[in-house]
């Protein structure tokens, strides 16, 4: 025999019984191998394993398995174990004393395998509303005993734990066998568990007989169903049958937020119940949903009893069962959402139990005195009582929605009032908590929960209005079918205002702001005009930056958008300059958020992102979304495999997908950022000079004083936005791309090459109504690039070039500068003197100083650290050199110029129309 075969065969609990050793609930015992005072043993029942923990143990620290712990207990060899466990499994004698849940185990195993094995079994579980592919069900055929399967061993202990039972009779087949009774024959099957999660017990339940004799549970019951509540357990419902406790852990709501435990029928609330519920510390709420019939609610009001002396702090509810109605045959009759949203629904801690013959006892809510009373109708003419019902003319119906969470219906004889509104998201149903009263008598009244979808409902509580209201069926069943067709219409409505109000604004423009629009973008100095304009809207000073960034965020209407990272101090600007020139984008196309997640940007709509601008405040706040969102900068869509449940509840593989094109811009503190950020962005520094400082504080003063013209400001924005709305997207081709350098200098070459030429298309792009329209030789239309974009990119974009062709980050370049200029060269300077010159921090100081002089970009020459250290600069035209290398821009420039005989530079024209 093969040792995984006896591992198979051979349970530990099999082998400690053998041994006369028992764990205790918790599975722990003390250790057979050594001298133990405290328990250090313990067992795992799921594996089949046990661990001692103590240090003087021989095992040594290891897991034993069943061969294992018989080589130990024995003291001998493996091989010598192997075949004492080999024993124990062909034994006869020690096979018939298998403890009862290792036999129980292995005898519900064999239940569970003849479902799959029997057609009328399977159909009943299904009509029962159960999945046995889910639950744990098995079913007995009463064939476990026949065939090969019969042998002395199984019938011993089938006989001594109950599942036969020995008769005078002889076996007609084999006329030397004696016949068996098989307990529970033809029943589905359950498992009851111990503490340990053992199968301790069996219950069974008739698939043939549904009046009387249907519940079987073997001699010596003990065990729960489904098993032990949890330690943890806050909230418990208890049910009145397992095959009701089954239905219940079906569904994942309850499931997530409950415990279920079953009772054993209505006087079937054990001692082995009431020790489990006892040792639950941290319970909180015991919920009862037992049948709706009188014999249902006296035990719960027995049971409740006996739960306060149990756990006195522990809250009491009940669920309000309809009559004659118990929690599987509601899952068979009703959708099966309606068992959570009657546990939601269930009453009160303070409710009171009447009883009273031939009816169902319900449980009554007691009202709170504070309650306050229906609000009514008021006529022109006069003002009723609190409590008086208006008539209604004959023949017709009035649905008032003003509050939706108190919409009223009104016939000529009943006044219809649904609490909470409806159900507007799930259309496949229409459930309404309703009271009905009749308006001859206040003291008739009925109230309920309904799904008008369900026609076993309706039916129901038509029936039970007539009864209560004692109005004719055909009455009450024309009145509920107008109800449910005005709150249709009404739901429908409610849906339609939500789709319309959740539509993005989309701005209509006047024939006026059309043709202001149309003269700024077919305008001579269209550039100029632009960078006035955001100048206007509010942006004070950085002029280019505002200009490049404006036309960054224009290329969200492109397929390939630019990005932007703006660097600056805290308190520098940053977040101004990005809300500020946002301002002046038209606002369907901006999103702007302070925080982002990973899963915000998988689960949002398929187009939500496309297009538009996303605004991050700081970049800190969407750290955990850095991988997708590069993503998306690059290929403009994202998509996740993720699980989900389906209708059944299996897990299914769903795809997400979200689509750009998208452009980000972000602002950070930060002096450097991760490398595959800031290679995808144009990198952005704000002016920190004393001169645009002065320039700020001089406009707060102005805003302050009143003597800013806030009106122009708007409609410079304004301008701005609608000139926006009426650019498209079209081919740009650039004649002159082939000609084109960047400087040698840069930095991932072919990343900032592309930004580059993308730029010069937005440029063109901009310019679309001042340029021809062509056709290529497959009928699509472009426009073509002027050497005027390329001058305009060209003078945007060096500053950008510059920084990322420079090794030190921005702060580290200012402070080198400073530096350079603060000293004369073949001079050496002191940290502490520089530290005055500069005011800055000592650490910060320190750690430029140690940056630069590790690049050898100075060079220490004396000193000590008591005294200050000595420093000589060793690079002084690094920059310059940097600086001429961008100039490469200009001088292809030039010659593209000279070659078309063009006029002077651009870049020149502009720098001296915005800097003069």
């Amino acid at each position: 025999m093969e040792i995984a075969e006896i591992k198979t065969q051979l349970s530990l609990a099999h082998v400690l019984d053998h041994y006369g050793l028992k764990p205790d609930k918790h599975g722990k015992m003390n250790c057979p191998f050594h001298e133990d005072k405290t328990p250090s043993f313990q067992v795992y029942w799921k594996t089949h394993t046990c661990y001692c923990f103590s240090s003087n143990c021989p095992t040594n620290g290891k897991s034993l398995d069943v061969i294992d712990f018989i080589m130990h207990k024995e003291k001998t060899d493996k091989h010598n174990a192997i075949l004492k466990a080999q024993t124990l499994i062909a034994n006869p004698e020690t096979q018939a004393m298998v403890s009862r849940e290792a036999f129980l185990t292995s005898m519900f195993t064999y239940f569970k395998n003849a479902v799959y094995n029997s057609k009328p079994a399977a159909e009943y579980i299904a009509s029962r509303t159960l999945d046995h592919y889910q639950t744990e069900i098995g079913y007995n055929s009463a064939q476990f005993h026949h065939g090969k399967r019969k042998e002395e061993t199984l019938i011993n202990n089938c006989l001594q734990y109950g599942l036969l039972r020995e008769t005078a009779m002889i076996n007609a087949r084999s006329k030397d066998d004696k016949a068996y009774n098989v307990f529970g024959k033809w029943c589905i099957v359950f498992a009851l568990k111990n503490k340990a999660n053992q199968v301790s017990g069996l219950y069974f339940r008739s698939t043939i007989n549904d009046s009387d004799q249907k519940h079987f549970y073997l001699k010596d019951r003990q065990g729960l169903y489904p098993c032990y509540p949890n330690a943890d357990t806050k909230k418990l419902i208890l049910t009145e049958a397992i095959i009701d406790a089954a239905t219940l852990l079906q569904q994942d709501e309850i499931k997530a937020n409950y415990s279920v435990l079953s009772c054993y029928g209505t006087n079937g609330l054990t001692q082995e119940h009431e020790q489990a519920i006892k040792e639950l510390e941290q319970l909180e709420e015991v919920i009862f949903f037992f049948d709706g019939d009188e014999a249902g609610t006296k035990a719960v009001h027995k049971y409740s009893e006996i739960i306060k002396q149990l756990k006195p702090s522990a809250k009491i509810t009940s669920v309000n069962t309809p009559e004659d109605e118990d929690v599987n045959s509601l899952a068979q009759g009703h959708d099966p959402g309606i068992l959570a949203h009657l546990v939601e629904k269930r009453n009160d801690p303070n409710f009171i139990f009447s009883i009273e013959s031939k009816k169902s006892v319900q449980a009554s809510i007691v009202q709170e005195k504070t309650d306050k009373p229906l609000p009514t109708k008021k006529s022109k003419d006069q003002t009723p009582a609190a409590t008086e019902i208006q008539p209604v003319p004959v023949g017709q119906c009035v649905m008032d929605t003003a509050n939706p969470e108190r919409i009223t219906f009104e016939t000529e004889i009943m006044h219809i009032t649904i609490w909470g509104g409806i159900e507007k998201e799930n259309l496949s149903r229409l459930r309404i908590s309703v009271h009905v009263r009749s308006k001859s008598d206040k003291y008739k009244t009925y109230r309920d929960d309904v799904n008008l979808y369900s026609h076993p409902q309706v039916k129901k509580i038509v029936q039970s209005i007539s009864e209560s209201l004692e109005l004719p069926t055909p009455h009450v069943t024309q009145t509920l079918t107008e109800l449910t067709e005005q709150l249709e219409a009404y739901r429908l409505a409610e849906r339609n205002a939500q789709l319309i109000a959740m539509r993005p604004k989309q701005y209509e423009m006047s024939i006026e702001e059309r043709k202001q629009a149309e003269k700024l973008l077919r305008g001579k100095d269209l550039v100029k005009h632009t960078l006035k304009l955001i100048s206007q809207g509010g942006l004070i000073g950085e002029q280019k930056n505002g200009l490049l960034l404006f036309f960054l965020y224009l290329s969200r209407i492109t397929d390939e958008p630019l990005h932007a990272i703006i660097f600056g101090k805290s308190g520098s600007g940053k977040t101004y300059l990005q809300t500020k020139v946002s301002e002046c984008l038209p606002e369907e196309a901006v999103r702007t958020v302070t925080s982002l997640s990973e899963n915000t940007l998988y689960y949002s709509p398929k187009d939500f992102w496309k297009h538009k601008v996303l605004l991050i405040e700081d970049l800190e706040g969407v750290y955990n979304a850095f991988l997708p969102l590069r993503e998306f900068m690059s290929k403009q869509s994202i998509s996740k495999l993720t699980t989900d449940k389906d209708a059944k509840g299996n897990n299914v593989q769903k795809v997400l997908t979200v689509e750009g094109p998208i452009c980000v811009s972000g602002a950070t503190t930060k002096e450097s950022i991760y490398e595959d950020n800031a290679n995808r962005s144009f990198l952005i520094h704000i002016d920190e000079s004393a001169s645009h400082t002065d320039e700020v504080m001089e406009f707060q003063r102005k805003q302050k004083a009143g003597l800013v013209n806030e009106p122009s400001q708007k409609e410079a924005r304004q301008l701005l936005q609608n000139a926006q709305r009426l650019l498209q997207n079209v081919k740009i081709i650039n004649p002159y791309a082939l000609e084109l350098r960047i400087p040698d200098l840069v930095f991932k070459k072919l990343r900032t090459n592309m930004h580059y030429l993308r730029l010069i298309e937005i440029v063109t792009l901009y310019h679309q109504q001042q340029r021809e329209v062509k056709t290529d030789s497959t009928g699509q239309r472009y426009i073509e690039t002027s050497l005027g974009d390329i001058a305009c990119a060209n003078w945007l974009v060096k500053e950008t070039l510059l920084r990322k062709s420079d090794e030190l980050s921005g702060d580290q370049r200012e402070f080198f500068e400073s530096l350079k200029s603060k000293s004369k060269k073949d001079n050496t300077f002191f940290a502490k003197d520089l530290r005055k010159a500069l005011r800055i921090h000592p650490m910060k100081l320190s750690r430029y100083l140690v940056q630069l002089e590790t690049r050898g970009y100075i060079k220490r020459t004396g000193g000590n650290r008591q005294q200050g250290f000595e420093y000589q600069v060793n690079e002084w035209d690094d920059y310059k050199m940097l600086k001429e290398g961008v100039d490469i821009l200009d001088k292809k420039l030039e010659h593209l110029r000279s070659k078309m005989n063009g006029e002077a530079p651009l870049s020149q024209v502009l720098h001296t129309a915005f800097t003069k």
